[in-house]
């Protein structure tokens, strides 16, 4: 009898939420909407109604949580009403809370429960017989997950909840609502599903798909299924809702999707042909028929044929055929191509077997539905167009929709012409609100003979098996009522169905081969009323005809099952029901409010009925078989047990007939690890047979009826009693067992009352009367009373050689002791030993083990006994059939012993090894064998399993396979391949913690050797041992970096993790404060700039969302009303800085800040008001005039700004959140979204955006809108040529659209905006059409008519610089250009002549002349000339072609001056530097050499010269010097070069001077304003990110030129520049830099092109939007250092090593040079621990950190602290001195321990230990004490904490040993002493003057036992007899230290001193072990 825990009464929690539902939506609401219904609705609405009896539809479905850990983490997170959950259902889990061990048997199968008839509800249990590979049992279920879909009427109801023995009460309390579902129509079938996507492959003839196995990403979704629509509901909040064209009669979940059953009718005549049995392999796939494989294959056409259950894990089926009246299993997998072919010719129809891929795109099945060139029958749907967006949002908001599927989304793709389904008729589906409603009626599916689309079969049945029963076995079959898997606790797997009509449960053994097929054996039948399997505990429960529940496992029973604590009324007991009446009570009670009963107090009449559920039955015999099957058919008012349901781990339901339920749950395996290791051990080795006798009375042993709360001590004298038991010993003749001991009368009731001696007697053999007696006696004066044991006195041990276990005795003795020496190396298992060594001992003294018996007693001499020759055995002629494996020696095998050997180098046997028994030794043992040979023989190979011996055995030998060698090569580090071994066998940090202090310190000496710089490319795991946790953070991000590379949008982690770097974007608390720059104040600002404010003041130069001051004065001669205009024309001046603001403060901004994806971004205001002090009287532009478009470029730029604050990797960025921010018809903001629109291009965002809202955008035919999508879209896509933003680009483009299509009115800006977009995206492409086309349109005429005849300049300039990008670095390259010769042409364009006929689609395009230009014969210079210069520029970019450069250069005469524009000679200047890119250098040399000898005499002097034209030679020499250093800036942009900077610097002052000098008008002063605004900007390229103050300053003085007198001269363009500047020094919050790579250096051309508006609405020579481009060339080169232990950044030194070996050191955070010139960055600081990034090794490391966030992980070094704590030092150079330092202080103070490490619990162990104040003044304990606080410090200073934790354990077992002596201690103190003293293994970590000391205080504590137990042990060495005796301990100790062998006899024989030493050598004795002998036997003096 097994007893159950806590019943409680089972009410489903979907009941509940029920409650609350609101209900089905209503569509049609008020009596005028119902009046107008049409007939469609009416007839739905009535088929909701029927005049059929209520029947409660209600069903639910319990499972176990898939991801329970990942769930409860993040259960707090889970929300109700929400059709999106936190977890990943198809995650595996890592271990599972079942009782498990590593696998026997090959097998590995998950199993489900399937109800089939009657009840809807379904159990789906992933871990039914899924075996682990972990050896260890889990003792107790700590509470498992448990998932409920609750059905009833129209809802489903998703929740989860803990399920635990402990949390009872509040079970529905805790559960929360995942998700609620709501159809129009009742839900018929509704289960968990999941299904799998796979990657597309399209025209791939030759596939090869494996077909029984699921390929893709997995899709957990809730399917829900009502008389006309299947509706699937993802995890990731995708809808898809599928029309199905017939009636579901069932519903199954398989591994490749779903199938659905065709509901039969009522009458079989009704019924009509085709398939009945259909396939879903994907939501958005088609629905499928299946084939069946039996002899021929075919398709499922037969209803006869019902599905009963289905698996995933095998993947099978059940199916029932009503013909033949059997039950049959099928393998489900994909269709082979030969099968399909084979259908195809039945049905005698040819068509293709690529099924028209290219129609249906699909993605997952397209890999296995691909047939190679085989014929198919079937066809295709028809073609469907291919939408980025769908009306429907069920499926719209599906990626698989937009990427790989243009299947309808609501309309199924069946309903159409199929060969396989009779013609239907059918109606579209219509849509209200947002739910799908179908309008098709009931009878619709079948009744309708129109066609529908023709399907492929994508899955087969294939036949396996079915049952034989003969024909009189017929008459009483039917279809199984339930089937399921299960599996018995030997791993052996059952197929389990239900036969109700023969009341019996059938089972068949499963098993699979080799080639994983699945064969089944023998059929065995269980008379059963119902049953369910227990997946947790590899068991299941059968109801019994009389009520009683029994557990099987496999085809064993276990026992019947106990269930108490139930309502009265459902205990069938006489005494219970005549009771019942007296607390009857019509309100029935929750569980969670009853007592909790224990078992009943015994009754002399009734104890019998009490302890079962049920009342005893005499033997039934044939004539009461009815009875049998109904035993309460005459009397229906008795309530009975009829059914169990919901397994979930070890969790049932039972179901009482009236309508009762309550839930159960079964007791554990064990209670504690000790036995639980034991069992699975025991089940590694023994038969099968065996394994499932003990385990199984085991279990029922342990849970027998009666309290459960047993200790260890009692649970293991249960499990020893029953080992006993097995054995075939006699209880009252047990060698050592008392006979009326508790163990051997385990749960026995008690006979007697009265007490007796016998219990006195078991008093005084107690083990705590020997250890207390005689301090008692002492202290009380008694005398010592003898004890009489009631041991059997017999000579020999009397055992039933027949029973079960007998014949494995050695078995069992050999692998506990294996377990028993794997014990030892975990000292989590310590207080366990004891226990185990007294069972050992016992069966090695009964089997004649000698040895064996010693080894017990030496580790337990308080425990275990010595060796007796006289104690009684068992007889040699019984163990001669006893089992006996090879391996068996007769010296037992100890870990320690051989951990030992190894150290002295001595030659050792391979230890043994028994898979999932002792696996822990065998990691140790390795790894130590590695370690020490490897250090001892460094020039040898060492293979690795030469130190294991694996033991296999037959019955075994699938678990006990040979793994293939490894071997370790001379030429490897042995450390690190140490490491790396310890990462590939799971060695962890915590794992290391529990090994004994001499393993743990020997690896750590390994460990340490790699701490200082291990290599690069190792997992963080491997870093982790090794205690740095800074290379580990960063391997960690690596390694998530490559497992999200595939996904498409992902936050990095440490993007989160320090807020400081990147926040979120703040929300303003008001409206008025909001300026978009609230997120730059971080910590890294402060940390970059901490000694001024000059982040402040760039904020403050920035800010636009605030009203500017007015200062001025008014005169007394001035009247009120003139002096308000002067106000305004003053606000009006300084309007002109304001507007030009927003690009600066776009720079500043730039990726500071991640949005908030439920809140739209909040948007700065571009204030252009005033305030007059002192009343702060608002000024506006109310009086004077001004133009009204003043401000729309300004709210462009200022949305740009706005929408560069988001980073590319922010989350969530798609197209609902970018409509979401799409303002509400305010012309204002919609110039600033259009400009949101071009940020969003600029960060790669745009692209998230839809076809549809995309072409809502572009209609509305806004010009600004339409400029920031193409920009934004050709920006996102540079360098693709793609074909969707081709069309988007040419439909603005009259060049790229056919000459016969309709003229279009695009504003001239939009043009220029697209022309510049088909060079961002045919970037570097050389495409030769986009070439021909934009080198026509930079000469582009006027015309016609009145067309292109306004801002012609920035048109040709676009196109320019759109033929430079295009052919980028193309120019000398063979990129099939030549014939067009582009450069002539360009040239052309660039230094003038006769216009050219015109070519091509121009000639017929400009027939006619512009009616208001009329450019001459000659081509105008003005406006090709600036596109032409620069395009080839870049197109000759790098290529040092002189002749080319020439074409450049300036001219040399004055003459030829005046052909030359001054403004030209800058582009000319910087195209010819662009192609002599080598020959710029940094300095004021090359600047001048730029200007031709013949000008430099003239600039800038005085004029003294009458022939000499100064204004064109100053003119030249401005734009020639600005011309140049534009050059130098991008050259050198981003890269902070000193020598380029200082040259710059001083241009910029030069030209500052001349703006106030009158030498300036010889130039002009507008050039000069132009020439200082190039300057400074490429200054600013050159500083970008680094804040300089010089250029600050600079800003600051020129940014105060505001007011009338200075509009002339400082306009918009000028103000502009100047604050592009100042944001370029404060790039991204100083987060990026810019780059000089050829596309960055194109982009900063375009974005800092040196022609400035003069206006805010000037876009005559260049679009104000191309501003925005510098953006591609920015670069994050920021490096972080970030402390690991706070996880705050930090300052550490950098090391910066270039490619030629110079190496500069900076400090971080700060920008780095460019990676393309360096060679190693390292982190070379002394507070920090080294990390290294270097060319070659972990390069690609860096450059994934810097483009993520630029954070470095460092560890902080001990006694080290931080740059912000010291500053300059003082403390930290105190720290390295010491920690340098060879000698330690004898007595250092606790004070300066805790000045060294910042640990906190560092801290509190020296206030708490360390103090003078907790420990007394005793001499031990002040020594103690000392050497304590010594080694703590020498740990703290030496970063060697970790180490403290094992000199602790050293210094307690030196100053303890005398009291508690311990031989595990002492073997670790020989370990240690062994490594430190012998190997020096760990002499970096234990000095050897410390261990010195301690091993010589041990050796004069063993020198005093020696002068004790002298005698004792020379009798040990000879052999003799050892007695019991006081001093027991003392001899074992000494017998360990020295290693003193047993039974030396021969040492009789010996009478030379030689003869003993000859003899003690061949033992492999030591010479300090001879020593000893030789001084105990009295050899020497």
């Amino acid at each position: 009898m097994i007893a159950a825990k806590d019943p409680q009464e089972f009410v489903p929690s979907g009941r509940q939420q029920l409650s609350w539902h609101p209900g089905t939506v209503q569509l049609c609401g008020g009596e005028e909407s119902n009046a107008a219904l049409s007939p469609e609705i009416l007839r739905s609405e009535f088929e909701k109604v029927s005049i059929a009896e209520n029947e409660q539809n209600e069903w639910w479905t319990i499972r176990k949580s898939p991801n329970q850990k990942y769930e409860e983490s993040k259960k707090s997170n889970a929300c109700g009403n929400n059709k999106s959950i936190l977890c990943d259902p198809c995650t595996n889990e890592g271990a599972d809370s079942s009782w498990t061990w590593k696998s026997a048997d090959p097998q590995i199968i998950n199993k489900r429960l399937s109800d089939v008839q009657g009840s809807k509800r379904r159990t789906l249990d992933n871990d039914i017989n899924e075996f682990v590979k972990l050896s260890h049992l889990q003792c107790q279920s700590l509470g498992v997950m448990e998932e409920e879909l609750y059905i009833k009427d129209n809802v489903a109801i998703w929740s989860k909840g803990i399920a635990s023995t402990g949390n009872c009460g509040k079970f529905d309390s805790s559960r929360i609502t995942v998700c609620s579902y709501s159809s129009q129509y009742p839900i018929t079938h509704a289960h968990w599903c999941t299904f799998y996507c796979e990657l597309p492959t399209f025209n791939s003839k030759n596939i090869t798909v494996p077909t029984s196995e699921t390929i893709g990403t997995p899709m957990p979704c809730v399917c829900i299924v009502d008389k006309q629509n299947l509706r699937v509901f993802s995890i990731d909040s995708e809808d898809f809702v599928t029309t199905l064209p017939f009636t579901v009669g069932n519903f199954w979940n398989t591994a490749f999707g779903i199938i659905l059953e065709r509901k039969k009718k009522t009458r079989k005549c009704e019924d009509e042909a085709g398939p009945t049995v259909f396939s879903m392999t994907h939501p958005l796939d088609e629905v499928s028929p299946v084939a069946i494989l039996h002899g021929t294959i075919r398709l499922i056409e037969d209803h006869s044929l019902t599905i009963l259950f289905t698996c995933e894990k095998p993947s099978i089926c059940m199916m029932f055929d009503s013909h033949t009246m059997q039950h049959s299993i099928y393998v489900i997998r994909k269709l082979h191509n030969d099968e399909w072919t084979e259908i195809s010719t039945k049905m005698g129809s040819q068509m293709s077997s690529m099924h028209n891929l290219s129609n249906r795109q699909k993605s997952h099945a397209a890999a296995w539905e691909t047939r190679g060139d085989t014929s198919s029958p079937f066809s295709s749907r028809p073609a469907s167009t291919f939408h980025f967006h769908s009306s429907h949002q069920s499926r719209s908001h599906s990626p698989m929709a937009a990427i790989s599927r243009c299947q309808s989304p609501t309309v199924s793709p069946l309903l159409g012409s199929n060969p396989w389904f009779p013609k239907s008729r059918y109606n579209t589906s219509h849509r209200f609100g947002s739910s799908n409603i179908s309008m098709m009626s009931s009878t619709s599916h079948l009744d309708a003979k129109e066609d529908y689309y023709h399907v492929n079969p994508l899955l087969c049945f294939e036949h396996i098996w079915s049952d034989n029963l003969i024909a009189s076995d017929c008459l009483n079959i039917g279809p199984a009522s339930k089937v399921f898997l299960s599996d018995d606790l030997v791993g052996r797997s059952y197929l389990c169905y239900l036969i109700p009509l023969r009341s019996q449960l059938s089972m068949v053994r499963m098993e699979t081969t080799n080639t994983k097929s699945i064969v089944f054996g023998i059929l065995t039948s269980v008379s059963a009323k119902d049953a369910v399997p227990i997946p947790h505990l590899h068991m299941m429960a059968i109801l019994e005809h009389t009520g009683s529940i029994v557990l099987y496992s496999g085809l064993t029973m276990v026992g019947k099952l106990h269930v108490g604590g139930v309502l009265a009324q459902h205990i069938p007991s006489p005494r219970a029901l005549r009771t019942f009446s007296q607390f009857n009570s019509p309100f029935p009670k929750r569980s969670t409010l009853l007592p909790q009963y224990g078992t009943p107090k015994p009754d002399p009449h009734f104890d019998e009925h009490l302890i079962s559920p049920v009342l005893p039955t005499s033997t039934p015999t044939q004539s009461d078989l009815a009875l049998i099957l109904d035993p309460y058919k005459n009397d229906s008012e008795k309530i009975q047990l009829n059914g169990l349901r919901d397994p979930v781990a070890d969790r049932i339901t039972l179901q009482y007939t009236d309508g009762t339920y309550y839930r159960i749950t079964l007791p554990s395996m064990a209670a504690f690890t000790l036995v639980e290791n034991c069992l699975n051990a025991l089940r590694q080795v023994l038969s099968k047979d065996c394994s499932i006798t003990l385990l199984s009375r085991w279990y029922a042993v342990r849970n027998a009826p009666g309290p459960d709360d047993f200790n260890l001590v009692q649970e293991w004298e249960m499990f020893t009693s029953l080992i006993y038991e097995l054995l075939g010993y006699d209880n009252e003749h047990g060698n050592e067992m008392p006979c009326d001991s508790p163990l051997s009368v385990a749960k026995r009731q008690r006979q007697s009352s009265v007490g007796s001696d016998t219990d006195w007697n078991f008093l005084l053999d107690s083990k705590l009367h020997k250890s207390n007696y005689k301090a008692i006696s002492n202290l009380l004066n008694l005398n010592e009373i003898p004890s009489k044991s009631t041991f059997a006195s017999a000579s020999e041990v009397m055992v039933n050689i027949n029973s079960v276990l007998f014949l494995s005795i050695r078995i069992i003795h050999y692998t506990l002791h294996l377990l028993y020496e794997d014990f030892k190396l975990n000292i989590t298992r310590t207080q366990e030993l004891p226990h185990l060594a007294q069972l050992l001992s016992k069966l090695s003294t009964d089997l004649s083990l000698k040895l064996y018996v010693i080894h017990y007693w030496k580790d337990f001499p308080n425990h275990c006994s010595p060796y007796n020759p006289k104690r009684s055995t068992i007889k040699e002629n019984y163990l001669r059939n006893v089992i006996v494996w090879p391996s068996m020696r007769e010296n037992p095998d100890s870990v320690m012993e051989y951990v030992y050997s190894l150290l002295k180098g001595a030659e050792t046997s391979p230890f043994p090894y028994i898979p999932n028994v002792n696996e822990r030794t065998k990691t140790v043992v390795e790894l130590c064998g590695v370690y020490i040979k490897g250090t001892s023989r460094p020039g040898s190979d060492i293979c690795i399993d030469s130190f294991i011996n694996h033991i296999s055995f037959k019955s075994r030998v699938d678990s006990c396979s040979t793994p293939k060698s490894k071997i370790i090569h001379s030429h490897e580090n042995i450390f690190e391949k140490l490491v790396l071994l310890m990462t590939e066998m799971g060695v962890t940090n915590r794992d290391l913690d529990t090994y004994p202090i001499g393993i743990k310190l020997l690896f750590y000496g390994a460990l340490w050797k790699c701490r200082e710089s291990p290599p690069v490319n190792w997992s963080p795991e491997a870093y982790n041992l090794l205690q740095r946790t800074d290379l580990a953070a960063q391997a960690e991000l690596i390694k998530k970096s490559k497992l999200q590379a595939n996904v498409k949008k992902h936050i990095m982690t440490n993007t989160n993790s320090l807020p400081e770097v990147i926040p979120a974007i703040k929300q303003a608390d008001e409206a008025d404060m909001e300026d978009g720059m609230e997120d730059i104040d971080s910590a890294l600002l402060k940390l970059r700039f901490p000694e001024d404010h000059r982040v402040a003041e760039t904020r403050r130069l920035l800010q636009s969302s605030k009203p500017v001051s007015i200062a001025l004065v008014q005169r007394p001669d001035v009247s009120d009303h003139d002096f308000i205009e002067e106000q305004e024309k003053h606000l009006y001046a300084i309007c002109a800085r304001t507007m030009s603001l927003p690009i600066g403060r776009g720079m500043f901004t730039l990726r500071t800040a991640t949005p908030v994806v439920t809140e739209p971004l909040p948007l700065p205001k571009l204030c252009l008001l005033g305030k007059a002090p002192p009343h702060g009287v608002t000024v506006e532009l109310a009086h004077i005039d001004y133009p009204q478009n003043m401000q729309h470029w300004p709210l462009f730029h200022n949305g740009v700004a706005n929408g560069l604050r988001i980073p590319p990797d922010a989350h969530n960025i798609d197209s609902t959140w970018i409509i979401f921010n799409k303002p509400k018809n305010t012309t204002e903001t919609n110039y600033e979204h259009a400009g949101f629109l071009m940020a969003l291009g600029l960060n790669g965002h745009l692209t998230n955006l839809t076809i549809v809202n995309t072409y809502n955008y572009l209609i509305k035919a806004n010009e600004m809108t339409s400029i920031g999508i193409l920009l934004g879209l050709a920006s996102a896509m540079r360098g693709t040529a793609n074909t969707v933003i081709t069309k988007m680009l040419s439909v603005h483009l009259e060049a790229l659209l056919p000459p016969t299509s309709m003229e279009l009115d695009i504003p001239q800006n939009l043009q220029v905006a697209a022309l510049l977009g088909v060079g961002l995206a045919y970037q570097g492409t050389a495409h030769r059409h986009i070439t021909e086309v934009l080198i026509s349109e930079i000469g582009r005429p006027p015309g016609p008519e009145m067309e292109n005849s306004t801002d012609r300049e920035s048109y040709s300039l676009a196109a320019g610089l759109a033929l430079g990008l295009v052919t980028l670095q193309q120019g000398g390259r063979p990129s099939g250009l030549s014939d067009l010769n582009v450069p002539d042409t360009l040239h052309y364009y660039m230094v003038g002549g006769n216009r050219r006929v015109l070519e091509g689609s121009q000639r017929d395009r400009y027939r006619v002349p512009s009616f208001q230009i009329r450019e001459g014969s000659n081509v105008n210079l003005d406006v090709t000339a600036p596109g032409a210069t620069l395009a080839l520029g870049l197109m000759y970019l790098r290529s040092d072609n002189k002749i080319l450069a020439d074409w450049m250069a300036p001219p040399t005469t004055q003459y030829l001056l005046d052909f030359v524009r001054p403004d030209f000679l800058m582009l000319r200047i910087l195209s010819r530097s662009l192609i002599m890119w080598n020959d710029i250098r940094p300095n004021r040399d090359w600047i001048e050499s730029q200007v031709p000898d013949t000008i430099r005499p003239f600039c800038m002097v005085t004029p003294s010269a009458s022939d000499i034209d100064y204004e064109a030679m100053n003119q030249a020499y401005c734009n020639i010097i600005a011309g140049a250093c534009f050059a130098i800036g991008l050259k050198y942009a981003g890269s902070a070069n000193y020598e380029a900077f200082t040259a710059l610097l001083q241009y910029c002052h030069m030209f500052i001077s001349l703006t106030s000098k009158s030498i300036a008008e010889l130039a002009g002063k507008p050039t000069i304003e132009t020439c200082l605004n190039v300057l400074l900007v490429s200054t600013s390229m050159v500083m970008a990110g680094t804040g300089n103050l010089e250029i600050m300053r600079i800003v600051r003085h020129l940014r105060r030129r505001v007011g009338i007198s200075s509009s002339t001269v400082v306009t918009y363009g000028s103000h502009m520049a100047i604050h592009m500047a100042l944001g370029l020094l404060f790039l991204g919050g100083g987060r990026f830099t810019l780059s000089n790579s050829p596309a960055s250096v194109a982009a900063l051309i375009c974005a800092f092109y040196p022609k400035f508006p003069t206006h805010s609405c000037d876009n005559r020579y260049h679009l104000q939007a191309f501003r925005h481009l510098y953006v591609l060339a920015v670069e994050p080169r920021l490096i972080i250092p970030k402390d690991v232990g706070t996880s705050r950044i930090c300052y550490a030194r950098l090391k910066v090593v270039n490619l030629d070996g110079s190496f500069a050191y900076l400090r971080g955070p700060c920008i780095v040079p460019d990676l393309n010139f360096l060679s190693k960055v390292s982190v070379e600081d002394d507070r920090y621990w080294r990390v290294e990034f270097e060319r070659g090794r972990n390069w690609e490391q860096l450059e994934k950190l810097l483009s993520s966030c630029g954070i470095i992980e460092v560890k902080q070094r001990a006694g080290c602290l931080s740059y912000i704590e010291d500053k300059f030092g003082f403390r930290t150079q105190l720290a390295k001195t010491l920690t340098q330092s060879e000698t330690v202080p004898w007595n250092p103070p606790a004070k300066v321990i805790t000045s060294f490490s910042s640990d906190t619990a560092m801290r509190l162990f020296c206030e708490n230990f360390l103090s003078p104040s907790s420990y007394l003044t005793g001499t031990m304990e002040s020594k103690f004490m000392k050497l304590l606080t010594k080694a703590t410090y020498e740990c703290v200073i030496k970063d060697k904490e970790i180490i403290l934790a094992i000199v602790m354990v050293l210094l307690r077992t030196i100053q303890d040993f005398r009291n508690t002596t311990s031989t595990s201690q002492l073997w670790q103190f020989k370990l240690i002493a062994q490594q430190v003293l012998e190997n020096s293994l760990t002499t970096h970590l234990l000095s050897c003057e410390v261990m010195l000391s301690l091993h010589q205080e041990l050796m004069e504590l063993m020198g005093e036992y020696e002068s004790v137990v002298k005698g004792e042990i020379a009798n040990y060495v000879m052999g003799g007899h050892t007695n019991r005796i006081d001093q027991e301990t003392e001899l074992v100790s000494y017998i360990t230290f020295y290693d003193i062998p047993h039974d030396l006899q021969h040492l009789q024989n010996c009478s030379e001193i030689i003869e003993v030493l000859s003899y003690l050598s061949t033992r492999r004795c030591s010479a300090l072990t001879i020593t000893k002998i030789l001084n105990i036997l009295g050899y020497t003096k």
